[in-house]
Parts: structure tokens; C-alpha cells; sequence
């Protein structure tokens, strides 16, 4: 502290004293020098956010403290630490400024709850902007509270920073919603009028709009708030006030008022109600008024109040002032409306009462013109074009309300041109009807005419045919007479008799109707068309091409209305039910048609004979109906439901009619339930007769007295089988002699003559049964395994075969037990074992026991054949040596039934012997293998192969390399670089290993592939050339002829010839010329050398081998010249050969002369002796063997000649020519 104090000049006057200050405790002094440091460093030295250098120059800490309240919280009147913070909304507010979220809603907080909003304000500064609770919120409030400690801890706000994930919500501000429209004016709202007004809250947050209505007399009720979901978060109200005067209208947003509210309405009396006020009459009707032609309507204001009407008539120009109209006081409430329009077209008549409009208005009149025959209509089905038959009535319509004034006149002419009688039924309004009865058949023409001229369409031309024959299908239902567009019309069409024909169904009509037909696979079909415009439709039903009697139908569909919808009708009940209504007795039903509008309740109904069935309605207070009717007879009756002349969900409805329940009527006989006569085992039956006992279902049930199976009654099994004549047939068989009881009940109720008591003798001889099989085997079975055994019962009557299990332990002995009847006297019994050990099976025929019953059967441990182990069984044995294997079945379970089978590799079987081992479960296998080749041992445990059986052994015999055969070149020798190649042969010689190896010049690499035959391929490669040796060694041994010496040699390759030697580079006549040849890295081949002049003459060569693959080769030429050396080994020129050399002469010929007419061109003639002569004075004076002749022939032979030398230097050539 005395550190802080030196760099506080203030302070350091007080150093002389401090010191003894602190350690005496002067409370006062130390509590003064720590507000020192809180106003020096808490606020005067820090620099907040939001404020100015400038600002704070000449303020005190406590200014400056209050100045940034002030601008953090501008709306509070902030101006001392002290009274502004009483009500804690101050605090809450500070809060919010510098988180805004934390406490959004403290403008409406309670100020009279300060602690708890002081409370509030002050825990989420601690939370979430670390600003601790210096001092509590009861202290805060407190008027006395000391400013110093509010300042200590508002000090700490303006460092204070928000933390992560704050719970911040947005603010509220239920003074920026606002309301608006006439529900909260202050004038213009009038009782039991609606008040509807709209409040906005964009601006005000979020949060709930509630709304309280109070009249003059304090009655308050809360008025119906919908959102509206729109971008400015409105919400629409309405209230309808029922009193007059001031009102007072409450808006809360978030429970706060928003601006304005409350707001004061006034309510006035009401001056009329339009709603109540209704108007009818021709001026109104949308057709049948005409221009220049007066018409009227009357307005009805009873119970509507006080208010004055207003008439408005518009022409088709949208003026109001063309059409005179007169308004008449007729009395009672009831005021008359006379005008006169004077153009034809559309009018819009609008009527008010106390300025509203009354309901329907306005309303569109259609005004036709004076005469207008193409504004009349005529239709129905005496002018169709064809579907009219003789002695029917043929009826119509025509309809001249739009057609203005004029003169109707109708005629009807037969088929010979002659006038019918026409009779005009009723004329009303402008619809006029009419009919005719046509005799003849043939074409009749129907004309109609208004003011003179024939309406569209007329005349009409309408073939009428003959009588109908014999029908086979009849129509009815509501969509042959009435309906609406847009909605499905239906009706029914049934066949009349076995005999069906071809349906075909054609509607006509304003427009287009699509039809649907739908079998209901009873004789009849649903029938539907929708049809699209209002109007008249002709529905043309046919059979086989020809219209049905009737037919065309003529339904008048109505204007589509948006007030009623039929699929909303509900119609249930038994009455409509498929089935439960019997003949005589009233079927009930109701029609709800509560949310389906105003209609017309109109129901069809007829049973499948074609007669109409009469159909009690009655309409109850809460709008349904209450509807019955009586069926006269047992068959099928269908009931057509319609709301407004079109069909309700699920109509038409089929109800077939029962005939009743009668089970006095119903007669039981047959050996069945005869008293006596009956055996044990033996199938027997009666027959239940309910031809005259109407409806229900039969029940039987059969019983045996206790005792005759168990100690309690039991149920009998039996069948029951109907037959086609309402009789039924019930078959079973007593299990066991003794009492028995039957009973029959039709439709729930016993028949008079039930229970039927009947006795049963026995029928069976239980010891003539005999029972075997493996499923009772002494030497047991397998636990978990199905096992089964046949008990046989021919000769031991008729009796059930029962079989009962009995283990070790407490429970079920064996599951998926079944009995099977083979039908030859047998049954077999299938059954596997759960619990091991001894089991007692009891075989009773009959109930009672049959011979060596019950049996007992051992049930082994369940087969695991993974636990078997196969020990010391080798892969591969010696031929001729004894063999043994040991299989372990320790633990494998079951009956240990060990089979071991041995195949030798001729498919022969191997005599093996089994032997248990002495004082465990294992046992020794012992075989001899006389053959080579492979074994196939197979091993099986209660029949079953062991995992990998059966095992393979291969066998061989003992090793013989005097039996091994090598053969192949490669044994003799080869050449280098390619593969050596020879085969072992090792069949018969046993099973041995081989050893290969090759000595040579150089190391051989081999390869040696097994044939799979006793046989492998070896070869070796070699690369240099010599003499090598070939090892074959089995099981260490040399085999015959090993080692094997192969030479091998380089391969044939002339380019690898090399010649060198001076003979290559000049010569001399009559001397040696030298060459040297190296071949040994050539191969084998002979070397062939050849000299020859360019005049043809060959020198002598000869070739001397080295015996190292090189040759020494000389030639001696005889001429001079230009000679050509020839190369060649194996045959093949070496490279750089032939070659060109050039043989000097020995001495100087150039002095040399010959002459003679040996030598001429000319005179030389074929086998004529010639001569010449060679003068060589000029080298020798005395002669000599000096001159060497050769003469060839044309052929290129040699010719002999005669050369004398002369002595002298000169020599004398003779020779014979023999050729040309």
C-alpha cells in the first residue's frame, strides 16, 4: 500500500502518521484512504468508452461518474447516487444499456417491488458482466444509503465487458404498438354492429396481444385477437358492441397497455339492419324480364329496424339514370319497386337499407328483347332424336322467359304428315309443357315457333321405334333425373334374368360427361357421368345396340353451388349395412347432412326384382333424419342416397335381406348321434338339416365323459362340411369307448333336441401292436438328433396310436414329437431327444399298452465332430510297411460308432484293423499299403464323415537309383548360351531325393521342372564352351551312366570369323600369300578359302587347322594382277570378304613378247593344232623354268598345251582347241 501511496501526492504529507494509523486500527482514516484510491484509480484515472478526453478535464470523480450514467441511460433522470436508485428500474436499466438484452423488459417492472427489481438488475451484472455484488440490493434502495458505496459499485460499469452465451432477450416496448381502425374511434360505432380494428406491434418486440372490452356498466369480456403473420406483426380484432355508450377499449401487449390504451369508444343505436331485409319478385329473376315491359319486385324490412331503402338500377352502359323506377308502401313492412328497362342486356339492380347493401345485392338481371325466339329453349325427351317408342308418352318442354313478348304456337306431325294430338300440360312463368302419344312408329316432326318464328333447333325430328321386346337390363337412380355440374351423377343399371347383353351407355347434353361403369359382380353396375355445364342431359342406356326401355333419360343438372357439398353427408345404420336385416322388420338408418348446407333430402330404393321399396324419412330436431323401411322379401334391396339431386359418400348401398333364425326348425340325424352302435377308433357322421330354419350359423360341439381319456371331459376333434343345399355333414371319431355327448346350436341358441347322449363300445386289441425302429434302438440315441420308430398295428383294430416320453430330469423329454399315419396300418414317430440319459417311451394303442411297452432308450451326448482327433496318420508311407493311427473321439459325443474305410489307388479297399485302446475312448487303425500310389482313408463316427475325412496318403516304395533313366541331348553336349536340355526318369525307383550338378568350364545355371508322371524336365545353360560333367545323384547315389560327359561348343555364327595376315593386304607371283582365320568363337563349320584372278586364273590355297578353332591359310598366284579372295565358313561368306588384292609379278614382264597365230583373233580353227611363241630374252639369255602357260577354254576348262623352252631365252607354246 505504501508503494501506491508514493505515486499519489496527495497522500504523501500523510506518510509521517500513516503508518501508525494502520497498525493502531483508525477505522476512520483507513476507510478514507481506500475511497481515496476508489475515486483516484476506479474513476478518475481509467478511460471509458463513450466519453470524451475533454469532458473530463476539470470534473470531480463523482461528476465524472454521474455524467456516464447519465449518457448510458439518457431516458432516466439520473442526478445523484442516492434517491434515483430506490425504485431499482434505474439499476435495470443501466444493465440493459450496457448489454442490451439483459434486462430488456425494466421499463415495465414494478416499482413497487425494488428489491426484487434491484435484485433482478444486480445478480445478471454479476452473471454476466462481472460485476460483483459490493453491496446488497436492500442497500441499494434504502433512501439512507450511503452514496460512497453506490458509487464503489456503479464504479465498476463502465469497464464492464458481456460474457459468452448471455441470455440475452429482445427488448419490449409495448408503447410502440399502436391500434387502428373503427373498433377503437371514438365515433362511428353503432350496437350489434362489428367493430373490428387491427394492432400493430413491429416496433414493440415480442409478446402477447390481449384485449378486454368493457361496457357503460363495468361488464368486461376479452374480444377474439387473430395474428396475421404478416411483416408488420399485426394483429386483427373485433368485438360487436350490444349496448349503448361509452366503451372502453383495453390493449395489452406483453401485459403492458400499449399507446393510447385505454381507449374510450361510443357507441350509438343502431339505425337498421340491412342483413335482415330481403327482396324477391320478376324484376329480380336473371332471365324473363324484356326491354320497354314494366317489372317489379318486393322488398321485405320487417325486423330490420329503422332505415331508409335505396333503389339503383344500372343499364348494360353502366348508367343509373336511364331507368325510371317508382317505389310503393304496400304496408306490413313490405315495399313494392317498379321499372321499366329500356334497353335489352344485363342490369344491375342494387338495393340498400340504412345505407348497407341488403343481402345478395347486387343483383344481375339479364333483360331480353321484345321478341326474341332465339332466347327460347325447348327440350326433353319427346324431341329426342330417337329413344321415343310407340304408346309411350312423349313429353317436353319449352321455355320463353327471356324471349321477351310473342306468340307460342307447338304442333306435332306423324309419320304420313298428318297432325298428332298435342296436349299442353301446365303453362306457368313462362315454361310451358307439353306431350304427345305417338301409335305409329316412324319419323315425327315436332315444330315450335315464338312470334312467328321457330326457336333454335326446331323443328325437331324424332324417330320413334316399336314397342320394346322383352328386356334384359333396367336403369334407375337419381342420375337419370337429376344432379349438379361438377359433381358425379349416379344411377344403377341391372340385368333382368340369366341373359346379359352388351351395355352401352351415350350422354347429350351442354357439354361433354365423362362416364364410368363399375361391375359389382352381383348381376348389376354403378353407373356415374359428371357432367360440367348446367342444363338438360340425354342419357342413352343400351343393350345390344338398341336403347332400353325408357331410355333416353332426361336428368336436368343444376348450377354448380358453393353452399352445399354432398360429400359431407353421412348416411349409416343397419338399414344399410350388407347384411343383418332381415325380411319383415323395419331397417333403420339416419342421413346426417349437418355440415353439408341447405338441401333437398331425396332417397331411391329398389330390390332386385325391379319393385320401388317405400322409404320413411323424418327430420330431427339437430338436423339429421331418421330413416326406415320394410322388406317384403329375402333378396337383395339397393338404397340410393341423395343431398341436393346428387349421390352421398358410399351411395348406392346393397343390402341383402336374411329370411331369420328358426333353430326349432332344424333336424340332426345319422349314425352319429344314434345312441348306440358305435365303436371306439371308427369314423362316423350325422347330418345338421337347416333347409327350414332360415339364417345362422350351426355349432357343434363334442364331448367325452371323464374317464374315457383323462380323468376330466375332454373335446372331441371333428369336421364340419357344408353342403349345397343347407345342410351340413359332421365328421368324427371317437378316440376311446364310453360317454359321449353332442350338441347343436344354430344362430347361438341350442336346437330342442340337443345334447344328444351317446355311447361308444371299444374296437381295438392294443396286444397285436408292435413297435421298432432306431427311435427304440437298445444301443440308444444321439440327445438333440431326430430319431424316429414305426408302430405297426395291422390286425389290432381301429384305435389312436398314443406315445408319451418320460426323461432323467423334470421337464420335456423330447421336442418336435409328431405321430404320422402311413394309411397301411403303421404309424411312424418321429421325436428328438433333449435330456440325456435313460428314457422311458410308452406306447399305448387305445389307451392301453402295448407289448414291452414302455421301452427304454439310452440318449447319448450330442455328435461334435470337431472333438474328434485323428493322431500319427502320415502323409506318406512306405510300400509294404505296417501302418497305425490312433482316432481320439474324446469328447465328440454320441453312440461311438467308429467305421474306418481304406481305398488303395486301384480303387481296391484296404483290409484295415479297429481295436479299442485299453482304458480310454480312443482306438488304433492298422492297415498294409501293397501298392504305390495314393490312399483315400475314410473316417466316419455314427455314420457321420470327421471334419477332413476322408484323409489322402500317398505311398511309394523304398528308394532304387539303379531304376532312375536320365536321357536327352543335353547329356552329350551342346552349344553355348542355349539351354541343355534332358529328362529324369525316377518311375519305380521309389521315393528318393534328387541331386543335380554340372561341372564344367563355367558355372551352368539349371532348371528342373516336375512332370507330375515320375518324371522331371532338367536343362542347363552353358556359356563358355568345353567339356562339362552332368551329376544325376538319387538318395546320394550316382544313377546309371552319371556323370555324364557333354562337350559343348560355341554356336555357328560366321560374323564372329576374324581374318588378319599380309596375304590380306598385297601378294607376289609365284610367292606365298599368308592369312590368318580365327573361328573359335564361330561355332562348327568348314572354312573355305578361294583365290582368283581378275582373267580367272585361280592360285593354289592351303588351308592348315590349328586344331583351336584357328587356321593358317596360304596362296601362291601365278599372274600378276587384281585377285579376289572368297571367304566362306560353314558355308556362308564372313564379313569383310570378298576381298580385293593386288599380286605384283615376280620380276619385270613388261620386255616379255608373245606372238604366233595361237594367239591371234583370227585364224584359229576348233580341233586344228596352233602355236605361239614367248620371247623372254630380256630376263634370261640360256631359258629356264621361268614361264608358266595356262589356256582356257570358252567354257572356262582347261586345254592341254605343249611349252618347249628353246634355250635361248625364247619358248615354243603348242596346243589343240577343241572348242568354239
Amino acid at each position: 500500500m505504501l508503494l501506491v501511496l508514493r505515486q499519489y501526492p496527495r497522500i504523501n504529507s500523510f506518510k509521517s502518521f500513516l503508518h501508525k494509523a494502520i497498525v493502531d486500527g483508525n477505522l476512520k482514516l483507513i476507510l478514507g484512504l481506500i475511497w481515496t484510491l476508489i475515486l483516484h484509480y476506479s474513476i478518475s484515472m481509467p478511460v471509458w468508452e463513450d466519453e470524451g478526453d475533454e469532458e473530463t478535464k476539470n470534473q470531480t470523480p463523482k461528476q465524472r461518474l454521474l455524467g456516464w450514467i447519465q449518457n448510458k441511460i439518457p431516458q432516466l433522470p439520473i442526478t445523484n447516487f442516492s434517491q434515483n436508485w430506490q425504485d431499482g428500474k434505474a439499476l435495470g436499466a443501466l444493465v440493459d444499456s450496457c448489454a442490451p438484452g439483459l434486462c430488456p423488459d425494466w421499463e415495465s417492472w414494478d416499482p413497487k417491488k425494488p428489491v426484487e427489481n434491484a435484485r433482478e438488475a444486480m445478480q445478471q451484472a454479476d452473471d454476466w458482466l462481472g460485476v460483483p455484488q459490493v453491496i446488497a440490493p436492500e442497500e441499494i434502495i434504502d433512501p439512507n444509503v450511503d452514496e460512497h458505496s453506490v458509487m464503489t459499485y456503479l464504479s465498476q460499469f463502465p469497464k464492464a465487458k458481456l460474457k459468452p452465451g448471455a441470455p440475452l432477450k429482445p427488448k419490449l416496448n409495448p408503447k410502440k404498438a399502436r391500434a387502428y381502425g373503427l373498433g377503437v374511434e371514438p365515433t362511428g360505432n353503432m350496437v350489434k354492429r362489428s367493430a373490428p380494428f387491427t394492432v400493430e406491434t413491429i416496433s414493440a418486440g415480442t409478446g402477447e396481444v390481449l384485449v378486454y372490452i368493457e361496457d357503460p356498466e363495468g361488464n368486461r369480456e376479452e374480444a377474439k385477437v387473430t395474428g396475421n403473420n404478416d411483416k408488420n406483426k399485426t394483429f386483427s380484432v373485433e368485438y360487436v358492441p350490444k349496448v349503448t355508450g361509452m366503451h372502453k377499449v383495453t390493449v395489452l401487449f406483453a401485459g403492458q397497455h400499449i399507446a393510447k390504451s385505454p381507449f374510450e369508444v361510443n357507441v350509438e343505436k343502431a339505425q337498421g339492419d340491412a342483413s335482415k331485409v330481403t327482396a324477391k319478385g320478376p324484376g329480380l329473376e336473371p332471365i324473363g324480364n324484356i326491354a320497354n315491359k314494366p317489372t317489379y319486385f318486393d322488398i321485405y324490412t320487417a325486423g330490420a329496424g329503422v332505415g331508409d331503402i335505396g333503389i339503383e338500377v344500372i343499364d348494360p352502359q353502366g348508367r343509373n339514370n336511364t331507368v325510371e323506377l317508382a317505389l310503393e308502401d304496400k304496408g306490413n313492412c313490405v315495399y313494392r319497386c317498379t321499372y321499366k328497362p329500356i334497353k335489352a342486356g344485363p342490369h344491375n339492380v342494387a338495393i340498400n337499407f340504412g345505407g348497407e347493401a341488403t343481402p345478395k345485392s347486387p343483383y344481375l338481371v339479364s333483360i331480353g328483347e321484345a321478341c326474341n325466339p332465339n332466347a327460347c329453349r325447348a327440350n326433353g325427351r319427346g324431341l329426342q332424336p330417337k329413344g321415343v317408342r310407340i304408346r309411350e308418352t312423349a313429353d317436353f318442354r319449352v321455355d320463353t322467359k327471356a324471349a321477351g313478348s310473342g306468340d307460342l304456337h307447338v304442333s306435332v306431325k306423324g309419320p304420313k304428315g298428318l297432325d298428332e294430338v298435342l296436349k299442353q300440360s301446365e303453362s306457368l312463368d313462362g315454361l310451358h309443357l307439353f306431350e304427345y302419344y305417338p301409335l305409329t312408329p316412324g319419323k315425327y316432326v315436332v315444330a315450335i315457333t315464338w312470334g312467328g318464328h321457330h326457336i333454335p333447333k326446331s323443328p325437331f325430328e324424332v324417330q320413334v321405334a316399336l314397342e320394346a321386346g322383352p328386356q334384359k337390363v333396367r336403369a334407375w337412380g337419381p342420375g337419370l333425373y337429376s344432379g349438379m355440374a361438377g359433381k358425379a351423377a349416379d344411377f344403377v343399371v341391372e340385368s333382368v334374368g340369366s341373359e346379359v347383353g352388351s351395355l352401352g351407355f351415350a350422354i347429350e347434353g351442354p357439354s361433354q360427361a365423362k362416364i364410368e361403369c363399375e361391375d359389382q359382380g352381383d348381376g348389376s353396375c354403378d353407373v356415374r357421368y359428371w357432367p360440367k355445364e348446367p342444363g338438360e342431359y340425354a342419357i342413352h342406356i343400351m343393350c345390344d345396340d338398341e336403347d332400353i326401355q325408357n331410355s333416353p333419360y332426361m336428368a336436368l343438372i343444376q348450377p354448380a353451388s358453393g353452399d352445399i357439398d354432398p360429400d359431407k353427408v353421412k348416411a349409416y345404420g343397419p338399414g344399410l349395412e350388407k347384411t343383418g336385416c332381415i325380411v319383415s322388420t323395419p331397417a333403420e338408418f339416419a342421413v346426417d347432412p349437418t355440415d353439408a348446407g341447405k338441401a333437398a333430402l331425396k332417397i331411391y330404393s329398389q330390390d332386385v326384382e325391379g319393385n320401388p321399396v317405400d322409404i320413411m324419412t323424418k327430420e330431427k330436431p339437430d338436423g339429421t333424419y331418421a330413416c326406415s323401411y320394410t322388406p317384403a322379401k329375402p333378396i337383395k334391396h339397393t338404397v340410393a342416397v341423395t343431398w341436393g339431386g346428387v349421390s352421398v359418400p358410399n351411395s348406392p348401398f346393397r343390402v341383402n335381406i336374411g329370411q331369420g333364425s328358426h333353430p326349432h326348425l332344424v333336424k340332426v340325424f345319422g349314425p352319429g348321434v344314434e345312441k348306440t352302435g358305435l365303436k371306439a377308433n371308427e369314423p362316423t357322421h350325422f347330418t345338421v338339416d337347416c333347409t327350414e330354419a332360415g339364417e345362422g350359423d350351426v355349432s357343434v360341439g363334442i364331448k367325452c365323459d371323464a374317464r374315457v381319456i383323462s380323468d376330466e371331459e375332454e373335446d372331441i376333434d371333428f369336421d364340419i362340411i357344408p353342403n349345397a343345399n343347407d345342410t351340413f355333414t359332421v365328421k368324427y371319431m371317437p378316440p376311446a369307448a364310453g360317454r359321449y355327448t353332442i350338441k347343436v346350436l344354430f344362430a347361438g341358441e341350442e336346437i330342442p333336441e340337443s345334447p344328444f347322449r351317446i355311447k361308444v363300445d371299444p374296437s381295438h386289441d392294443a396286444s397285436k401292436v408292435r413297435a421298432e425302429g432306431p427311435g427304440l434302438s437298445k444301443s440308444g440315441v444321439e440327445n438333440g438328433k431326430p430319431s424316429h420308430f414305426t408302430v405297426y398295428t395291422k390286425g389290432a383294430g381301429k384305435a389312436p396310436v398314443d406315445v408319451s416320453f418320460t426323461g432323467p430330469a423334470p421337464g420335456d423329454a423330447v421336442k418336435d414329437f409328431e405321430i404320422i399315419d402311413n394309411y397301411d396300418y403303421s404309424h411312424t414317430v418321429r421325436y428328438t431327444p433333449v435330456q440325456q440319459g435313460k428314457m422311458k417311451v410308452a406306447v399305448n394303442y387305445g389307451g392301453d399298452p402295448i407289448p414291452k411297452s414302455p421301452f427304454t432308450v439310452g440318449v447319448a451326448a450330442p455328435l461334435d465332430l470337431n472333438k474328434i482327433r485323428i493322431n500319427g496318420l502320415e502323409s506318406r508311407v512306405e510300400v509294404g510297411k505296417d501302418q497305425q493311427f490312433i482316432v481320439d473321439p474324446n469328447g465328440a459325443g454320441g453312440q461311438g460308432k467308429l467305421e474306418v474305410k481304406i481305398s488303395s489307388p486301384s480303387r481296391k479297399s484296404v483290409p484295415c484293423l479297429v481295436e479299442p485302446v485299453p482304458g480310454n475312448e480312443c482306438s488304433t487303425v492298422k492297415y498294409i499299403p501293397k501298392e504305390e500310389g495314393l490312399y483315400n482313408v475314410d473316417v466316419s463316427y455314427d455314420g457321420n464323415p470327421v471334419p477332413g475325412s476322408p484323409y489322402v496318403v500317398e505311398a511309394t516304395l523304398p528308394p532304387d537309383p539303379s531304376k532312375v533313366k536320365a536321357y536327352g541331348p543335353g547329356l552329350e553336349g551342346g552349344l553355348v548360351g542355349k539351354p541343355a536340355e534332358f529328362t529324369i526318369d525316377t518311375k519305380g525307383a521309389g521315393t528318393g531325393g534328387l541331386g543335380l550338378t554340372v561341372e564344367g568350364p563355367c558355372e551352368a545355371k539349371i532348371e528342373c521342372s516336375d512332370n507330375g508322371d515320375g518324371t522331371c524336365s532338367v536343362s542347363y545353360l552353358p556359356t563358355t564352351p568345353g567339356e562339362y560333367f552332368v551329376n544325376i545323384l538319387f538318395e546320394e547315389t550316382h544313377i546309371p551312366g552319371s556323370p555324364f560327359q557333354a562337350n559343348v561348343e560355341m554356336p555357328f555364327d560366321p560374323s564372329k570369323v576374324i581374318a588378319t595376315g599380309p596375304g590380306l593386304e598385297h601378294g607376289k607371283v609365284g610367292e606365298a600369300g599368308l592369312i590368318h582365320v580365327d573361328c573359335s568363337q564361330a561355332g562348327p563349320g568348314n572354312l573355305a578359302v578361294e583365290a582368283v584372278s581378275d582373267s580367272g586364273s585361280k592360285a593354289e590355297v592351303n588351308v592348315q587347322d590349328n586344331k583351336d578353332g584357328t587356321y593358317t591359310v596360304t596362296y601362291v598366284p601365278l599372274f600378276a594382277g587384281m585377285y579376289t579372295l572368297a571367304l566362306k565358313y560353314g558355308g556362308e561368306q564372313v564379313p569383310k570378304f570378298p576381298a580385293r588384292v593386288k599380286v605384283d609379278p615376280a620380276v619385270d614382264t613388261s620386255k616379255i613378247k608373245v606372238f604366233g597365230p595361237g594367239i591371234e583373233e583370227k585364224g584359229v580353227f576348233r580341233e586344228a593344232t596352233t602355236d605361239f611363241t614367248v620371247d623372254a630374252k630380256s630376263l634370261t639369255k640360256t631359258g629356264g623354268n621361268h614361264v608358266k602357260t595356262k589356256i582356257t577354254n570358252p567354257s572356262g576348262a582347261s586345254t592341254d598345251y605343249l611349252l618347249r623352252d628353246n634355250g635361248d631365252g625364247t619358248y615354243y607354246v603348242e596346243y589343240t582347241p577343241f572348242e568354239k
